[in-house]
């Protein structure tokens, strides 16, 4: 979209666009953009909130009023509403994910952990990459077989070690940050759909991931640890890594 509202504009039309991806749209500057913190697939937030959707809409339709020149890049400051309790229910993960014997000190218990969740989750991933012939995993740069290598990395930042990535990223740091860890709910995402019957929606999968799996007491303890970062940039990335509207769910946590 960015490309195409370049060629649009050329043409003499004005154009403004919402963006998901704030390092593309950055990368392709177009004339003028959107940026907002939701989910890959919801652009305007949460579904039935008409109010906040057409808050949306207006706030990106707003910016062709702007009188500086192009290219103008603004960010969306709400998250998307919380869903209700009656559309969070009805789903439940079939795949049961039973933790380790932690051993180790804090650190490695939590990549023990998280190693185990992976492996879990592998066959049912590998099963419906063949069913479906293709996975959305490699956003990152990376392939789904590193995806040990980057369960790990994830965990050590969760910790505050520093922790360098394997090789083959195609972003610089920290929005490969942002696509890892899309690309590992893609992965716990596809393994979980694999399952016959299994068909959560997105806000189902999302409070399943954050409240009930480690990856996402991960990610939890990774925005905790942004959220002490000077760089903007970093900060953004508290949004990225755990939407607003499942920062108030009880997660799982390593009680040993």
């Amino acid at each position: 979209m960015s490309a195409l509202a370049h060629t649009i504009e050329a043409a003499g039309l004005p154009t403004t666009i919402v963006s998901l991806v704030r390092e593309h749209t950055e990368a392709i500057h177009p004339p003028r953009a959107l940026w907002v913190p939701f989910e890959l697939g919801r652009p305007f937030g949460a579904p039935n909130q008409p109010e906040f959707q057409m808050d949306v809409l207006r706030s990106t339709l707003a910016l062709l009023e702007r009188t500086e020149g192009a290219p103008i890049l603004d960010d969306y400051p709400h998250d998307a509403p919380e869903v209700s309790d009656q559309e969070a229910s009805g789903w439940a993960c079939p795949i049961p994910l039973a933790p380790p014997a932690p051993a180790g000190n804090e650190t490695e218990r939590l990549i023990q952990r998280l190693s185990a969740e992976v492996g879990q989750l592998r066959p049912w991933f590998e099963e419906g990459r063949r069913d479906r012939g293709r996975t959305t995993f490699g956003a990152s740069g990376f392939v789904p077989e590193q995806v040990d290598e980057l369960a790990e990395l994830f965990a050590r930042l969760a910790m505050g070690e520093d922790a360098t990535p394997p090789e083959g990223g195609s972003h610089s740091w920290p929005a490969l940050v942002r696509l890892i860890a899309d690309d590992l709910k893609a992965y716990y995402s596809e393994a979980v759909t694999s399952q016959p019957g299994s068909n959560p929606s997105g806000d189902e999968f999302g409070r399943w991931l954050h409240a009930d799996t480690v990856l996402g007491d991960v990610l939890f303890r990774m925005i905790d640890h942004y959220s002490e970062a000077k760089e903007r940039r970093a900060q953004r990335l508290q949004a990225q890594l755990v939407p607003g509207r499942f920062r108030g769910l009880q997660r799982q946590q390593d009680s040993a």
